[in-house]
């Protein structure tokens, strides 16, 4: 049996705004851990996830959502080709459902069957449906935080290959630069505002001063927007010494969302041990 304390706790953690913005990629790291630990060990949290996830789906395919809702929607379930398709799946349901209830009732029933399917996911875990709706439950809904990882491992992989000394020493055509005073995060003084490139292949070059004495055969750099849950880490980068000794951080500008971001640069000594940092911050408007 669960403790009234325990029940209390996850009804407050599972209410229907906070499942909408955990599905949205808003919670913080804690938020998140507690509720895709109650998705993976509790069949009642699972449920109402789902349940929210197929109500914010509708939102979107029913133009319900805000402007910003709707980029941070896009940014987790329309990244992929698969993911593009399950949206197609889901809306051509839709269209099918409201089109055949209209043959029989009038225009103001034109959506109860697709209400009635709804009904019917929320409450069996198993059950007949079509093959598309089938792989639509398993691989959009199924795959809720599976997807998220994999597409942050991608990055990851992009992040390394931009940042290899052999491409830092090529121009790319669309490139942005920017440089970023150290202690940015901890300065009264305004922080540094840009807007992310239009150009979807764009990408942005952060030159990041390195102002401490000390001197690392590499750095490492963390970079997250404030708030939010990914953390993207860039390993064995190297410093120059031209004007001024400073770190180049290159990645593509569609990963930028708005929001205050925060870089972290570490020096790495010879026993690949973080040893000093500075911390950098710059402003994403649009």
């Amino acid at each position: 049996m669960v403790a009234c304390g325990e029940w209390l706790v996850k009804e407050e953690i599972l209410t229907d705004a906070v499942l909408r913005e955990f599905l949205l990629g808003r919670l913080d790291d804690e938020e998140r851990g507690r509720i895709e630990s109650l998705f993976l060990t509790d069949s009642e949290a699972r449920e109402k996830v789902l349940v929210i996830e197929q109500e914010l789906i509708e939102d979107y395919l029913e133009d319900g959502l805000t402007a910003e809702d709707r980029e941070e929607f896009l940014s987790r379930y329309g990244q992929t080709a698969a993911q593009v398709q399950q949206l197609r799946i889901t809306k051509a349901i839709k269209d099918w459902a409201t089109r055949e209830n209209a043959s029989v009732h009038n225009v103001a029933a034109a959506s109860s069957l697709w209400n009635r399917l709804r009904t019917k996911l929320r409450l069996k875990q198993a059950f007949v449906i079509p093959i598309a709706v089938t792989a639509l439950i398993a691989i959009v809904v199924g795959g809720l935080w599976l997807n998220s990882r994999m597409n942050h491992a991608a990055l990851q992989q992009e992040l390394a290959q931009l940042n290899t000394p052999a491409s830092l020493r090529e121009i790319p055509e669309r490139m942005f630069s920017l440089t970023l005073s150290p202690g940015a995060v901890r300065s009264t003084e305004p922080q540094i505002v840009i807007k992310r490139p239009a150009e979807a292949t764009a990408i942005v070059e952060l030159n990041l001063p390195w102002i401490q004495k000390e001197r690392y055969p590499t750095y490492e750099a963390e970079i997250r927007r404030v708030g939010g849950t990914r953390l993207f880490t860039i390993p064995n980068l190297q410093a120059e010494n031209n004007s001024r000794y400073a770190v180049r951080l290159r990645f593509p500008a569609r990963m930028l969302f708005r929001g205050q971001y925060q870089v972290t640069l570490s020096g790495i000594d010879a026993d690949g041990a973080a040893v000093t940092t500075e911390e950098y911050a710059f402003i994403v408007d649009r």
